[in-house]
């Protein structure tokens, strides 16, 4: 089973790419708003999740823990297959958790594949378990913005730890921007 892969990016297409490691091209599927940061020839590390059934055998990919954790518990949803959960975070991670916790299931509706009932079943499933869990959408936004601007994972959560009475992603992610700059 793969569940880690680092490589170099050698091409992408609207929902996959192609990450080549010692000579093997791996086509990782990946949620649309990872597969518009990354570039072609560079090097990035994928958390993923190999699907086999008996006629294919897909790799799913995400940039960060959070994302593949939040993929793996939509996956939970009875209806939700691994391209519709893909799809859903093709919406944005702390985009679909806010969803879950507001319950907006109007939002999670209008992804491709998911009508108003596998919606419900969605935000009745998860709500409990992402408030459990403790993802707050805010941090988690923040913490996607800061790794992917070229923050490591440790110094990004240091930072948004140190922010807390910032209340939204916007004024964390500042916040934090400018603690980062001193050190």
């Amino acid at each position: 089973m793969i569940s880690y892969l680092k490589g170099t990016i050698q091409w992408k297409n609207d929902n996959s790419v192609v990450v080549l490691n010692n000579d093997i091209g791996y086509e990782i599927f990946t949620p649309k708003p990872s597969l518009e940061r990354l570039k072609i020839g560079e090097e990035k590390e994928f958390f993923c999740h190999e699907y086999l059934r008996e006629d294919s055998r897909d790799l799913y990919g995400f940039l960060v823990k959070e994302e593949l954790s939040l993929f793996f518990d939509l996956r939970k949803v009875s209806g939700v297959g691994p391209k519709t959960a893909l799809n859903v975070l093709s919406l944005g991670a702390s985009r679909v958790q806010g969803a879950i916790a507001k319950g907006d299931v109007d939002f999670l509706a209008s992804v491709p594949g998911v009508g108003k009932k596998t919606a419900q079943k969605i935000v009745l499933e998860l709500k409990g378990v992402l408030i459990e869990v403790g993802l707050v959408t805010e941090e988690t936004e923040a913490l996607d913005v800061l790794v992917s601007l070229g923050y490591s994972r440790r110094e990004a959560q240091d930072a948004v730890k140190s922010v807390s009475s910032a209340v939204t992603a916007e004024d964390k992610i500042k916040t934090a921007l400018k603690i980062l700059g001193k050190r």
